[in-house]
């Protein structure tokens, strides 16, 4: 009897190394182990730079890892000339054929000669470019959106507004999108590593990113100061560009997922006000705690967020101060539920994709 070959998938894993991927790197986490776990290819991931990367440990002795050792500037270049592509530089170096690849974030990847899935996490760069720094957008720009959709086999969305988007934005066939659930990653044990103040606090996330609207966060925490009862609050934001105290905020720099767990631990609340998400994957996480979330009634957020979740207007200030006060009055009627049943990916569809793309 013939012994069935697996297929044999390339990955970009660039999202992997990156430390600024965020939430795209933990759902590309999710993606890739579930897909490991069920063997159902033999997968090369690929990365590219003037240094090798670490990839993330759990996918130690599983995987083959390629690097092509191109400054990724020269790369960027050369992909968007359409001179090299993740492919055809990997099959140079392996001496071996690809039967696909999975691409879990927009790249410079070039033009693939084989056949692609792509991760589409939400368009918002293209709904409102002002959210953006200008890098950013260049960088949007020059990654062409428009034409890597184009050329991808499939493209799998995180959302259902998501999906709506690519179809709105970029007139892609609803036949060619697929909404799966990208799953909640485990978050260790909280670490007590002295970051959550002892003063009541409420937290959120990312200043650096003006899409997360963190004005609304310490406009409501400045007001509600002003109440002798509430004097005591603090605010603190974790993963600033910059660390540091002033009255009512405490700023944190990049911290780890142990670290973020104490945050989440302890908080008296957890504030989304981000003008746009794709899923809002910190909401869960802070969820896994059952700690009252308020949130942004923006984007994805309606059909994504935990149950309980309070969702608000972001443009509106004094509905945050009022409903932030009555959480703090009474924070057992807000708690929020974490479903276990959403900890687990969704990749069905992406295994019978491999399955289709690799008879062709």
């Amino acid at each position: 009897m013939t012994e069935t070959r697996k297929p044999t998938l390339l990955v970009d894993a660039r999202p992997l190394a990156d430390p600024h991927a965020g939430g795209v790197r933990r759902v590309a986490e999710q993606i890739l182990l579930a897909l490991i776990k069920r063997d159902v290819a033999d997968w090369t991931f690929v990365t590219t730079g003037s240094r090798i990367p670490s990839l993330p440990a759990i996918f130690q002795n599983r995987i083959e890892h390629v690097h092509i050792k191109w400054p990724n500037k020269l790369w960027t270049a050369a992909t968007s000339f359409g001179t090299v592509s993740l492919d055809r530089a990997t099959r140079r170096i392996t001496g071996r054929t690809y039967d696909a690849a999975i691409l879990p974030n927009l790249g410079f990847s070039g033009y693939m000669e084989i056949p692609y899935a792509l991760v589409l996490h939400d368009l918002s760069f293209l709904i409102e470019p002002s959210w953006f720094r200008n890098t950013s957008r260049l960088w949007h720009r020059a990654v062409n959106v428009r034409e890597q959709t184009r050329r991808a086999n499939r493209i799998f969305c995180v959302s259902e507004t998501t999906a709506r988007d690519a179809t709105r934005l970029l007139d892609i066939p609803k036949d060619k999108l697929e909404v799966f659930h990208p799953g909640i990653p485990p978050l260790p044990a909280p670490s007590p590593m002295g970051h959550a103040p002892s003063a009541p606090y409420v937290m959120t996330l990312n200043e650096r990113d003006p899409r997360k609207n963190i004005g609304t966060a310490i406009e409501t925490v400045h007001a509600l100061r002003k109440e002798e009862v509430f004097r005591d609050l603090e605010l603190v934001i974790a993963g600033c560009g910059r660390e540091g105290t002033e009255e009512g905020i405490r700023r944190l720099g990049r911290i780890s997922d142990a670290e973020l767990a104490e945050l989440y631990a302890s908080a008296s609340a957890f504030l989304y006000p981000s003008w746009y998400e794709g899923f809002g994957l910190p909401l869960h996480e802070a969820a896994r705690f059952g700690i009252p979330c308020l949130a942004s009634a923006h984007g994805s957020l309606p059909e994504t967020v935990p149950a309980g979740t309070l969702l608000l207007p972001p443009m509106k200030p004094h509905l945050w101060i009022s409903m932030l006060r009555d959480v703090l009055r009474n924070p057992s009627a807000y708690r929020t539920v974490f479903d276990e049943d959403l900890e687990e990916t969704t990749v069905q569809g992406f295994i019978q994709w491999i399955q289709r793309v690799s008879r062709q």
